[in-house]
């Protein structure tokens, strides 16, 4: 099993599995210009994607694939799903025993033509001379589905090093939507961009590294995208902890591409990051999930601004102005149990564990789900929960702050031993609009569900604005029909991102 996986799932030693993969053709797309982000067949409603690195696809144990479901005005169509791997036809590549395509994922429609296309990261793939050196390939979609693929070519990474994670945005204001890289490494960790414009049958703009001050031998960066500054581009946060050192780095979009900021750092490193405008004053803020302080190689180091005392986990919130993060405001602290935040404060809650954000309520500001996949429910052990925090004009608040677990009414399942609902390792909630009515839908992972089989949720939000369990559904691998054998997949461990 390749090492980023068995970094959160050490317990999931992969079964041998098989089975063949299809692609399933899709509709024309209704509308002109470019798709929302994620809406693969063009429908305008969002879809969901899955990744499921650790499925069998040709033959080859731990190759990977994705899982597409088309999202609609009812909802998901779990029963129109389709799957893609390196076996597909048209898709660059060869499915390979321990590719793990699927490992990260983004969408967004990188060509306008009313498609969003899917990148995906295999980071288990091998390169000619080195072992799991990772892959980045864009999948074109269009009208009749996910039809070719295009390899992006530029840093090599170093053997067993892979990328940590990807996602789009127009870094430099052209209009044009780039790809960036989370790259973990003894040789190359970093952040590395990809400038647009990209097509299908065009050379793409190789990956290109960019000076971050992140150690070589960092690993588990955690990523995420946003314009925090407010001036038109997007801008990057990148989580890491390696080489004596750890802290989160913000790199400022520029006209000429992403630009290291050092009085923007902050001393606290995570394991997920989410970046979204919580307060709706145009700049969007950053929220470190699990924040710790990593390691610091300064003798006698003492924080500038320490993290309250607590058990399970904090979540750090470092709102964003023209200054950049956490220069207008000192950041918010977030724990369980204190400040009407619901829950408890306990040993090995894992609070932050997964962060997902959008807008639930329709106000205009971002809302933000928390996993805490380690939560006991009753006596279910690490079974896990989502707390979700609503934003208004001055911020994220605890006034109307719900909670969810297999317990909760309407959520299809029960609270057991190491389900891990919520979420690990920085993924496993995904925040997104699925059925077309302008509020975000909740989709939740527990990936220890069954013993590592893993399953999934959607909950749907109501009229009023709320996320709700009444109609909530859940989806496995079995449920969708992947290819058998479907055990030990941890599915839902790579969910929307």
């Amino acid at each position: 099993m390749h090492h980023h996986i068995r970094l959160t799932l050490a317990t999931a030693a992969a079964a041998a599995l098989t089975g063949g993969l299809l692609a399933v053709a899709v509709g024309p797309a209704s509308a002109t210009g470019a798709a929302k982000a994620y809406d693969f067949n063009g429908d305008g409603y969002r879809d969901l994607v899955v990744g499921v690195p650790l499925g069998t696809a040709n033959g080859f144990k731990e190759a990977g694939y994705v899982v597409v479901i088309p999202g609609s005005k009812s909802g998901l169509r779990t029963a129109d799903r389709r799957i893609v791997s390196q076996s597909t036809s048209g898709v660059p590549g060869d499915s390979e025993k321990g590719d793990e395509f699927g490992g990260h994922l983004a969408g967004a429609d990188l060509n306008a033509d009313g498609y969003a296309d899917l990148v995906v990261v295999a980071p288990g793939e091998d390169a000619a001379t080195s072992r799991n050196t990772g892959r980045i390939t864009i999948l074109w979609s269009g009208p009749k589905g996910f039809t070719g693929g295009t390899v992006l070519t530029g840093v090599q990474q170093g053997a067993g090093d892979g990328f940590d994670g990807v996602a789009i945005a127009d870094v430099t204001g052209d209009g044009k939507p780039d790809i960036v890289t989370a790259d973990s490494g003894d040789e190359a960790a970093g952040v590395s961009v990809a400038r647009g414009p990209f097509a299908p049958g065009a050379t793409p703009a190789p990956l290109a590294h960019v000076s971050a001050d992140i150690p070589n031998v960092s690993r588990n960066l955690r990523m995420g995208v946003g314009d925090i500054d407010g001036d038109g581009r997007a801008d990057v946060a990148v989580s890491y902890n390696g080489g004596g050192r750890g802290g989160t780095t913000f790199l400022r979009g520029t006209s000429t591409g992403l630009v290291h900021t050092p009085s923007w750092d902050s001393e606290t490193t995570a394991t997920a990051v989410a970046v979204a405008d919580f307060d709706k004053d145009g700049h969007a803020d950053v929220a470190l999930g699990e924040a710790r302080f990593g390691a610091h190689d300064e003798e006698g180091w003492t924080p500038k601004q320490p993290l309250p005392a607590n058990r399970g986990g904090v979540v750090r919130v470092l709102y964003g102005s023209t200054r950049g993060p956490a220069a207008t405001r000192p950041p918010v602290d977030l724990v369980q149990g204190v400040g009407r935040v619901p829950g408890k404060d306990e040993n090995s809650d894992m609070f932050g564990s997964a962060l997902s954000a959008a807008d639930i309520d329709g106000n205009g500001a971002a809302d933000l789900a928390i996993g805490a996949a380690g939560e006991d429910i009753g006596s279910a052990y690490e079974a896990g929960n989502v707390t979700v925090l609503y934003g208004s004009g001055t911020g994220l608040t605890t006034t109307g702050a719900q909670s969810f677990d297999q317990g909760t009414a309407g959520v299809p399942g029960s609270n057991e031993y190491n389900d891990n609902f919520g979420g690990v390792n920085g993924s496993g909630l995904f925040l997104r609009d699925l059925n077309g009515d302008g509020r975000a839908d909740l989709s939740v992972a527990a990936p220890g569900e069954d013993g590592y089989d893993g399953r999934a949720w959607t909950l749907t939000t109501a009229a009023s604005g709320r996320v709700t369990g009444t109609g909530a559904i859940s989806y496995t691998a079995g449920s969708l029909k992947l290819p058998a054998p479907i055990v030990r997949l941890a599915f839902g461990w790579v969910l929307g991102y």
